[in-house]
C-alpha cells in the first residue's frame, strides 16, 4: 500500500456509500477516549474504589494511641463491610467506647464480636463496655451492611476524651 492509497482511505466519498470522514475520524477519536474511560473505570473498581480495595482501607488513631478503627471509606448499599475498633487502657479493666453520629442511619449492624459485656443505647448511637486482656487491649470486630446512600459521619470516643472521627460513603 503506498501513501497515496492511505490518503484515499481518510478522504470522503460518495460512491459506493456516502462517508464523512472528518466526521468519522471525530468519532473514532471519541470511542478512543470512552475506551480509555472505562479502562480507568475498571481499575479504579479494583483498587477499591466503590468498595474494598486500597482506595477504601482505612486506619485511624487518636492522639494518645489509645483508640483507633480501621474502616472501609466506600460502601455499596446491600453489601456488608467489617470494622474494627481498637480500645487500650488498664490490663482487664472494663474499657468503655461510644459509637456516634449519623452512621447508624447508613448501615445496619450485623455482628459484633466479642460480645460485649454490657451495651446501651445512647442518642443516635451506642455505647458498649468491653474487658481489657492482660495487656490492657481490647478489640471490637462490627460486621456492617450499608442501608443509606450518601456520606456518612461517624464519631467514636471514649470517656478518657479520645475521639476518632470518619466519613463513610454508600454508593446506591
Amino acid at each position: 500500500m503506498t501513501d497515496q492509497d492511505e490518503q484515499d482511505d481518510h478522504r470522503s466519498r460518495h460512491f459506493p456509500v456516502r462517508e464523512d470522514m472528518v466526521f468519522q475520524h471525530k468519532v473514532w477519536r471519541f470511542e478512543r477516549v470512552g475506551w480509555y474511560v472505562l479502562v480507568l473505570l475498571v481499575i479504579l473498581t479494583l483498587l477499591g474504589l466503590f468498595s474494598r480495595g486500597p482506595l477504601s482501607d482505612r486506619e485511624l488513631y487518636s492522639s494518645d494511641g489509645s483508640l483507633g478503627v480501621e474502616y472501609q471509606a466506600f460502601h455499596r448499599n446491600g453489601s456488608a463491610n467489617t470494622m474494627t475498633i481498637r480500645l487500650k487502657g488498664q490490663p482487664n479493666a472494663v474499657l468503655e467506647v461510644a459509637l456516634g453520629g449519623d452512621w447508624l442511619e447508613g448501615f445496619e449492624v450485623q455482628t459484633l464480636q466479642p460480645p460485649p459485656m454490657r451495651s446501651a443505647g445512647a442518642g443516635q448511637g451506642m455505647t458498649l463496655w468491653v474487658q481489657a486482656d492482660k495487656q490492657g487491649q481490647a478489640s471490637l470486630y462490627l460486621s456492617l451492611l450499608g442501608e443509606g446512600f450518601g456520606t456518612y459521619h461517624s464519631r467514636i470516643a471514649t470517656p478518657g476524651g479520645a475521639t476518632v472521627s470518619f466519613k463513610q460513603f454508600i454508593f446506591p
